[in-house]
C-alpha cells in the first residue's frame, strides 16, 4: 500500500465560491417539475444529496424564487434527471429564474410513472419524487427532503459489470460554476 505523504494544510475561506479546487462534489441534475397551472419546467441544480436508503430519500437545495421551488411547493412532486456527458451544455443552460419564459423548451418531456411533474427523455435516469418535509436555511433557500418513489435508468445501463454500467452513465459531477467533471472509471476496494 503506497501512502500519501502528509501536507502543510492551508486554511481557505469558508465561503464555497472562494474553494479552488472544491472538496465537495455533486452531481449536476436537471430538475423536472410542472406548476399548479400543468406548465412543465425543467432547471439544472447541483444541491442534492441522498439521506436515506429506506425509505429512498433525498434532500434539494434551492432558492425560494426559483421556479423549481414554487413548482415543487405547489405539486408537491418533481423528478430529478440525470443526464450524461454529451447534455453538459444544455444543462449547464438550463436556467431556473421565474422570468425565464418556459425553461421546458428544447426537451423532450414524457409522462413519469408515479407523479405528475415530466421526465427529460434525454437523461440516462430518473427519480421520481414526492415532497416529505421542506427546511428553509437561510431568507432565500429551502431544503426540499422527499421520498423516492419511483427510480427508471436507460436500458443499457442494465447490461454489464457495475464498473462498465457507471462508466456507460458517465454522469455529471459539480466542481464550480462552468466546471465539472464525468465519472469515467468505477473501482472496487481492494484490501
Amino acid at each position: 500500500m503506497t501512502r500519501r505523504k502528509v501536507e502543510l494544510k492551508v486554511e481557505v475561506p469558508a465561503d464555497k465560491s472562494a474553494w479552488r479546487p472544491a472538496p465537495l462534489a455533486g452531481p449536476v441534475v436537471l430538475v423536472s417539475t410542472r406548476s399548479g397551472r400543468g406548465e412543465p419546467h425543467v432547471a439544472r441544480k447541483t444541491w442534492l444529496t441522498m439521506v436515506a436508503s429506506v425509505p429512498p430519500m433525498l434532500a434539494l437545495s434551492c432558492r425560494l424564487s426559483h421556479r423549481t421551488a414554487i413548482n415543487i411547493l405547489e405539486t408537491r412532486e418533481f423528478v430529478v434527471n440525470v443526464p450524461g456527458e454529451e447534455l453538459a451544455s444544455r444543462a449547464w443552460g438550463a436556467t431556473d429564474q421565474v422570468t425565464a419564459g418556459s425553461a421546458a423548451d428544447g426537451w423532450a418531456l414524457s409522462e413519469s410513472l408515479r407523479v405528475g411533474a415530466p421526465r427529460v427523455q434525454e437523461c440516462r435516469a430518473h427519480l421520481e419524487c414526492v415532497l416529505d418535509a421542506t427546511r428553509r436555511v437561510t431568507d432565500e433557500d429551502v431544503v426540499f427532503f422527499a421520498k423516492i418513489v419511483s427510480v427508471s435508468l436507460d436500458e443499457s445501463l442494465m447490461q454489464g459489470a457495475p464498473e462498465e454500467r457507471y462508466r456507460a452513465m458517465r454522469s455529471l459531477l459539480y466542481l464550480e460554476p462552468e466546471l465539472y467533471a464525468v465519472i469515467e472509471n468505477a473501482r472496487r476496494v481492494t484490501p
